[in-house]
């Protein structure tokens, strides 16, 4: 449940339901506030739990012991891909968010100071590879990786398809979406690196598809962007459950 957008009230304070959860906002954090003091949490859990009401309501609560990190951002492609059901009752504050396959995972937490882009390099592999977009089950992806990978080792080191944030399985998966039909904007963007960067992997890897005998079939629909895409995956894998 959603506090409504007006509201200025802690969450302990205006929440009660007939099971009530509080959790901590730090590992190491023993209180918390409510109206500008600071109270433990064992006051706050009686205080919930000792709550009535005329028509007979009864309230049990407990500390929340798990660690739920803040600073966590979610973008507006990934909010755009979600599908989210609003109840019949106030459905801007109720709603239920279902099991959505291919829906960019959510990061557990908030980001921090950048590394070496070979360390902080991270996308979304299982979207990347989904069978819906692949046209191959995980099986047969891997197969296609290993006798492909083959291919580009017995290429010269300075003719192999490479690049400093994408391992060679990485590049071989890209080419299969390339002959999906996806656009290289829309591959690059999948794998977080330049466009130019993308289109120069694919022109030296489609050759190594082409020698191997893959070809696929492009995929029934024109996506552009990556909230399309998502769609796409959910409303496929959906159809075929």
């Amino acid at each position: 449940m959603k506090p409504p957008p007006a509201g200025r009230l802690r969450r302990a304070k205006y929440l009660h339901l007939p099971h009530s959860i509080i959790s901590r906002s730090g590992p190491t954090t023993n209180s918390l506030s409510c109206s500008g003091h600071k109270t433990s949490y064992e006051v706050a859990l009686n205080l919930i739990a000792s709550t009535t009401t005329t028509t007979g309501l009864r309230v049990s609560a407990r500390l929340d012991e798990g660690a739920y990190p803040t600073g966590i951002e979610i973008d507006a492609q990934h909010l755009a891909a979600l599908r989210i059901d609003p109840d019949d009752f106030h459905g801007e504050w109720n709603y239920t968010i279902p099991p959505q396959p291919g829906v960019p995972a959510v990061p557990l937490q908030p980001q921090g100071r950048r590394a070496h882009p070979r360390q902080a390099h991270t996308f979304d592999a299982a979207l990347a590879t989904h069978p819906v977009l692949t046209g191959l089950t995980r099986q047969a992806l891997d197969q296609l990786v290993s006798r492909v990978r083959e291919l580009i080792d017995q290429l010269a080191p300075g003719q192999r398809p490479r690049h400093r944030k994408l391992a060679v399985e990485n590049i071989i998966w890209a080419s299969v979406l390339d002959q999906r039909g996806l656009p290289a904007s829309l591959i690059a963007h999948l794998f977080r690196v330049g466009e130019n960067q993308m289109r120069t992997l694919l022109q030296q890897t489609r050759p190594l598809l082409q020698r191997h005998g893959h070809h696929s079939d492009p995929l029934p629909v024109r996506l552009i962007d990556p909230s399309e895409l998502a769609r796409y995956v959910i409303h496929a894998t959906t159809t075929d459950d």
